[in-house]
């Protein structure tokens, strides 16, 4: 526990001061803005995901010695002779690929997923906030909250993901390349045509995933914004009786939504029925070259043993990264919509030399104040009033904008009360 809560204590949310300015409009600079303060574990990460693919890529490995070592030694010799070596190949993967586990676990599960996912939660809320009243007035509520929200968990599933499966699949990848061409050369050809293709694989669809994402983002916020704005707005729903419209409003949007998830879909489907062929043939590939080689002479039945599972283990990470390569963009879109609440400049700021305020007499004074909703004609025009400290102020007239304007601007006839205070 003790190892649980250091994890636990390396990075605490609200700890940090946020930046007086907004998180930059792009997304490479609004993705940095955050990362850059839990930069040490990404860079853990980085370290405990090379770990587990150097190890992973081992077994493979122990496969083909294993497989070697029994073919070439008779069973009364084989644990006499290389007993020292078995017991080695058992110790890896019984001690420590479980520890490498334990420690990329530990910085995923106990640093990160809490710690950043909340950090940017608290930030962005922050930054929010202080935003201006007519901010809030030009959004639906539920969607700005919706986006403050959201946009933590996917931008630092984004970060982790794209650490764990394409970093993975790199190292992984690198190693099955070094540990085919020691043997032979040839060997290597399969597994080097497939990376090359699967590369071109991913510069095709990627900028497809993502465009997909960032469209069902868009409308899923909205479907989210109008149904947080119908329960928001209740009482008037019921009290007009128009639940009817409200249905025909989230229905469209239901149906936006359903449009976008099936494009996005379409794409899935197609991306993962050329990622399947490609494994099929690097697996066959593979598995021709290795007899091929093996039937003169070239290579041993041990190193066919390791091709074999080496070939087929990055077939299934490949997979797997295409799953995580489809979260990941999904989750960018989300991140991509946030900004939109998030990455926006106050609209009425300090000014860089403003002082802190401090109030030693309670005295305020409006001086030559205007006032007009956003419009040209305006409201208020050159308001004076300065009141005292311990008064109460009370403003006395008619409510319509109209005609409070008008007697803003004959000061004379407003009647002012001043009462003390006790």
């Amino acid at each position: 526990m003790r190892i649980v809560s250091f994890f636990e204590s390396l990075l605490e949310p609200t700890a940090l001061v946020p930046a007086e300015t907004s998180p930059p409009p792009g997304l490479p600079g609004f993705y940095w803005h955050y990362a850059r303060q839990a930069k040490g574990l990404v860079v853990l990460l980085f370290v405990a995901g090379s770990i587990v693919a150097v190890l992973d890529a081992t077994i493979p490995v122990f496969i083909g010695k294993v497989v070697s070592l029994v073919a070439a030694n008779d069973p009364g010799s084989l644990l006499r002779l290389h007993g020292w070596q078995l017991l080695g190949m058992a110790a890896v993967l019984l001690i420590g690929r479980p520890c490498a586990l334990l420690f990329q676990n530990l910085v995923t599960n106990q640093a990160i997923v809490p710690g950043l996912t909340n950090l940017i939660r608290w930030q962005s809320h922050w930054h929010v906030v202080r935003q201006s009243w007519t901010f809030f007035q030009n959004d639906f509520a539920g969607r700005i909250a919706n986006r403050v929200m959201q946009t933590g968990p996917a931008l630092r599933e984004s970060v982790v993901a794209a650490t764990n499966a394409v970093w993975y699949i790199t190292v992984y990848g690198g190693s099955a390349l070094a540990l085919t061409a020691s043997n032979d050369p040839r060997l290597a050809i399969p597994m080097s045509l497939w990376f090359c293709a699967y590369v071109l694989l991913l510069r095709y669809f990627v900028p497809r995933l993502r465009d997909r994402s960032r469209e069902m983002s868009d409308v899923r916020s909205a479907l989210t914004g109008r149904v947080v704005d119908s329960y928001t707005n209740i009482q008037t729903v019921k009290l007009f009786a128009r639940p009817r419209d409200e249905d025909a409003v989230v229905r469209e949007t239901v149906d936006e939504h359903t449009a976008s998830f099936r494009k996005q879909q379409r794409v899935i489907t197609l991306f993962g029925l050329c990622l399947a062929s490609m494994n099929a043939s690097m697996v066959v590939g593979t598995g021709a070259m290795a007899v091929w080689l093996w039937s003169k002479g070239a290579i041993g039945v041990g190193i066919v043993a390791m091709a074999l599972p080496l070939t087929w283990q990055i077939a299934n990470i490949a997979g797997w990264v295409a799953q995580n390569v489809t979260a990941i963009f999904e989750n960018v879109g989300v991140v991509q919509e946030g900004m939109r609440s998030i990455a926006v400049p106050r609209q009425m700021p300090d000014q860089p030399d403003a002082g802190i305020l401090r109030v030693d007499q309670g005295a305020v004074a409006f001086e030559n104040v205007h006032f007009g909703y956003g419009t040209s004609r305006g409201v208020l025009h050159g308001i004076n009033l300065a009141i005292a400290p311990g008064e109460r102020i009370g403003l006395i007239g008619p409510s319509a904008p109209a005609t409070m304007a008008s007697r803003w601007r004959a000061s004379s006839t407003t009647r002012t009360e001043r009462t003390p205070r006790r």
